[in-house]
């Protein structure tokens, strides 16, 4: 496995790990979980634009 098929895996890790994040904090607002909803939504959306600002090699 090369170098760069290993970090277009950790990319795509990293924005479905994001949208897990994103699916939870779904969960956790329908069980009227608001501080765990907002901690989740902050963690899934920082997740998936790291993701995001890897594929496009901005930085």
């Amino acid at each position: 496995m090369n170098t760069s098929t290993m970090i277009t895996l950790l990319q795509l890790l990293a924005l479905v790990a994001g949208i897990k994040e994103l699916w939870t904090a779904k969960e956790y607002y329908k069980q009227q979980k608001k501080r765990w909803a907002i901690a989740s939504l902050c963690m899934g959306i920082f997740a998936c634009a790291c993701a995001i600002i890897s594929f496009t090699g901005i930085l």
